[in-house]
């Protein structure tokens, strides 16, 4: 069986078009799990009307901690498949997905992970805007990757999560998705270099998914009282962390060529978080801070030098220039100060959210902690979903 696993939070009668591109399946072996992540009363109603209309197949519950962790990982504890197919509650299946991939996994079952090209589709749906599109690889450790023979997986496909299936057997085997990237940001990317240490990914050569642009508006509901910017550095900087921790624990950190890639990283990654702060007023020195960590970091990238430059640029052309970024728009949370961006990527990770998450550690945090409807948090091992 095939357990498709879809988050549900605030997509409305969007999740409507979900169900019903699973309902459209050539494949008839399935299961699906609708996971109310705290939903808004439009999208409840969707998932009562096709939890009653479809009981045997299509099954709700419920997960309190709010984010797409707990609530991927509440989906996969309650599923029962062999294999585990993600979708998000505002994409759609193409009819042949579920067989495609299913097949295309027992053909190769050394594969941990299966995923397929995506259609982008404007958010109305009706337009085609890019077709067959293929997500990039992650892009941090190239010259290591080829320069040291003996290397795990650090290079890997970041596909879409909707285009996404995987053995169950390997989502039990790293512990699901890791808690601390609540409520998302960097969760998927930590979980494809966990699994990718298990076993390689094959990909189905043609679109699995259309994939739904948001409009400004949608976007702005889904992540309103929901997403906070300091929350989103801190899972980049632990994600960095435990990306030095796997290196030092299998011995290549000291490596020159992996010390030149995460410097590369570390560069890049300043480089973007500045983007924020060039268009929030106030913000260019800690614009400045970070682009100056980063050029130090990569000396040759004149990338930094170049935005570094444009920090001294008035308020009203920066503005223009990185009006497509995700600005502070309350100002600045006092949170950040100087001392919180000169330790961001230093590899020492600690944040109020690892108390609740689990501390850094060499396995990544086996386990999946859940918060129960009565309040009470644990940690259940996959093992004890039932089959």
């Amino acid at each position: 069986m095939i357990s498709v696993v879809i988050p549900c939070f605030r997509a409305g009668t969007l999740l409507s078009e979900a169900i019903e591109s699973v309902l459209a399946q050539t494949e008839t072996d399935w299961e699906v799990i609708l996971v109310d992540n705290n939903s808004s009363e439009e999208t409840k109603e969707v998932i009562a009307k096709y939890s009653d209309l479809f009981p045997k197949n299509i099954r709700c519950v419920w997960e309190r901690d709010q984010g797409l962790v707990s609530a991927r990982n509440r989906g996969i504890h309650e599923s029962q498949g062999e294999f585990i197919a993600l979708l998000d509650d505002d994409d759609q299946m193409y009819p042949e997905r579920l067989a495609l991939q299913r097949a295309l996994m027992l053909e190769n079952p050394e594969a941990v992970l299966c995923y397929g090209g995506i259609d982008w589709v404007s958010y109305d749906g009706r337009t085609v805007v890019k077709s067959g599109e293929r997500d990039a690889d992650f892009p941090f450790f190239p010259e290591a990757s080829s320069r040291i023979k003996s290397s795990p997986r650090l290079l890997f496909p970041e596909p879409r999560p909707s285009s996404v299936m995987v053995r169950r057997s390997v989502v039990e085997k790293i512990g699901g998705f890791d808690h601390h990237f609540n409520p998302f940001f960097l969760e998927e990317t930590d979980f494809y270099f966990r699994m990718a240490q298990v076993g390689p990914f094959v990909e189905v050569d043609q679109p699995v998914i259309r994939f739904r642009m948001p409009s400004p508006e949608f976007l702005k509901k889904k992540r309103v009282d929901n997403v906070r910017k300091v929350r989103l550095l801190l899972n980049q900087d632990y994600f960095f962390s435990k990306i030095k921790k796997f290196l030092e624990e299998i011995q290549l950190l000291d490596n020159p060529f992996i010390q030149r890639d995460l410097s590369r990283m570390k560069a890049r990654w300043l480089r973007e978080i500045s983007f924020d702060f060039l268009a929030t007023p106030g913000g260019e020195r800690f614009a400045r801070l970070l682009l100056w960590r980063a050029i130090r970091e990569a000396p040759g990238d004149l990338k930094s030098v170049k935005h570094l430059l444009r920090s001294f640029y008035p308020l009203r052309l920066r503005e223009r220039r990185y009006r497509s970024q995700q600005v502070y728009e309350e100002g600045i949370p006092k949170e950040i100060t100087e001392d919180f961006l000169l330790d961001l990527f230093e590899g020492e990770h600690h944040c109020p959210f690892c108390e609740t998450s689990g501390s850094l550690s060499g396995n990544f945090g086996r386990g999946l902690s859940t918060t129960h409807p009565e309040g009470s948090q644990k940690t259940i091992p996959f093992s004890a979903a039932p089959k």
